[in-house]
C-alpha cells in the first residue's frame, strides 16, 4: 500500500478556529537581538545609578555607601561656571576637617554646618582659578616654595610632615597642593585686583569728587560722613597719632601739613584717602596729629569674587545653604 504524503497544517484548525500561537510583537523579537539585548543591559544600568544617585546624596556624608560609590564614580559636589568638584574631593576636605577636631579634642560643627564651610570655600576657590586665567595671572611656583618653607621653618619639615599626617591625614604634597598653593594664588589675585585701575575705577572717582567738594570750602567732617555711609566701619577722627608711625605711604603729606590743611588724595596700598591736621602737638620727644579722614577702600578681592560668583551658574549637591 502506498504511503500518503503528510500535507502541512493549515492556519485554520480543524475545527476551523484559529491558531492559539500568536505573532511575536516586534519589540520583543527586537530586545531577543544582540543590539537589543545590549539596549536592556545599558538601560537597567542607567536605572540602577539613578537609584544609587539619589541615594548618595540622600544619605549623610559618613554613610559608608556613600564613601564607596564616590570613590568609583565621579559624582558631583560642587559646580562653578561648568567647573566641577567631585563629591570624593570634597570628602577628602571633609575628613580632614572632622579628623582635625577629633585629634584637638573639640567637637565637631554639626554635619550641615561643616558641609557648607567646606562648599563655600571651595566655591571660593574655584572662582578665584576662574579670575585668574581672566585677569592672565599664573601661580608663582617660587612664592608657593617660600610661603612653605616659611610654615616649615619652625618645626622641621619632617616633624610637621608627622603633625600634618596626624591632624588632617594628609602628605606635605597635598598640604602645598590644597592650602599653599590657593593662599599664593588669592595674594597674587589680591595685588592684581588693588593695581587694576578698570577694577578701581568707580573708587578712585569717588574720592576725587569728594576732594573736590573739601576744595570747595564744604566742611570736612560732613564730606567725611557722606562718603563714609556707603562703607562699614570707617571712622573720619583718627584721634592723636604719633608721627613716628605713620606709614610711609602717607607719612611725609601729612606731616607737612599745618593745622586746618589737607592734602590731596592720597593712594594707598589698599584705598585712597584725603587727610586733615585738625591739631599738632609735641609731647616730650614725640609729635602727635590729630587727623581726620575720608577713606574709600579699594574694590577687595572678595567683592571681585562675589560678583562674579552672581553673574555665573553656581550649583551646590551638597552643602546648601
Amino acid at each position: 500500500m502506498t504511503d500518503v504524503p503528510s500535507v502541512p497544517s493549515s492556519p485554520i484548525s480543524r475545527e476551523g478556529g484559529s491558531d492559539d500561537r500568536a505573532p511575536v510583537p516586534a519589540w520583543k523579537q527586537f530586545l531577543l537581538t544582540p543590539k537589543g539585548k545590549i539596549i536592556v543591559v545599558l538601560a537597567s544600568a542607567l536605572v540602577v545609578f539613578a537609584l544609587l544617585s539619589t541615594q548618595v546624596y540622600a544619605r549623610p556624608l559618613e554613610d559608608g555607601l556613600v564613601r564607596a560609590l564616590a570613590q568609583v564614580i565621579p559624582y558631583p559636589a560642587l559646580s562653578v561656571d561648568g567647573k566641577t568638584v567631585t563629591l570624593k574631593e570634597f570628602l577628602t576636605e571633609y575628613e580632614a576637617l572632622q579628623q582635625y577636631f577629633g585629634d584637638a579634642g573639640e567637637q565637631a560643627p554639626p554635619q550641615e554646618q561643616l558641609e557648607i564651610a567646606i562648599a563655600d570655600t571651595l566655591v571660593n576657590k574655584m572662582a578665584i582659578q576662574q579670575l585668574a586665567k581672566m585677569y592672565g595671572v599664573e601661580l608663582d611656583e617660587e612664592r608657593v616654595e617660600q610661603y612653605y618653607q616659611d610654615v616649615i621653618a619652625q618645626d622641621g619639615e619632617e616633624a610637621f610632615a608627622q603633625n600634618l599626617s596626624q591632624t588632617f591625614g594628609w602628605t606635605t604634597q597635598e598640604f602645598r597642593t590644597r592650602i599653599v598653593e590657593s593662599i599664593v594664588l588669592a595674594l597674587q589675585m589680591t595685588d592684581v585686583v588693588l593695581a587694576d585701575t578698570s577694577t578701581q575705577q568707580p573708587r578712585a572717582e569717588l574720592v576725587q569728587a569728594a576732594y573736590v567738594r573739601v576744595q570747595g570750602g564744604e566742611d570736612f567732617a560732613t564730606i567725611a560722613k557722606d562718603v563714609h555711609a556707603g562703607f562699614e566701619g570707617i571712622e573720619s577722627d583718627l584721634g592723636y597719632v604719633k608721627a613716628s608711625v605713620i606709614p610711609e605711604s602717607w607719612a611725609n603729606q601729612v606731616t607737612s601739613l599745618e593745622e586746618g590743611q589737607t592734602t590731596e588724595v592720597i593712594e594707598l596700598p589698599e584705598g585712597y584717602a584725603v587727610f586733615k591736621l585738625a591739631e599738632k602737638i609735641v609731647a616730650g620727644d614725640e609729635t602727635q596729629l590729630h587727623l581726620l579722614s575720608i577713606t574709600i577702600p579699594k574694590v577687595s578681592l572678595e567683592e571681585v569674587v562675589e560678583e562674579y560668583l552672581t553673574s555665573v551658574e553656581v550649583k551646590r549637591y551638597v552643602g546648601e545653604k
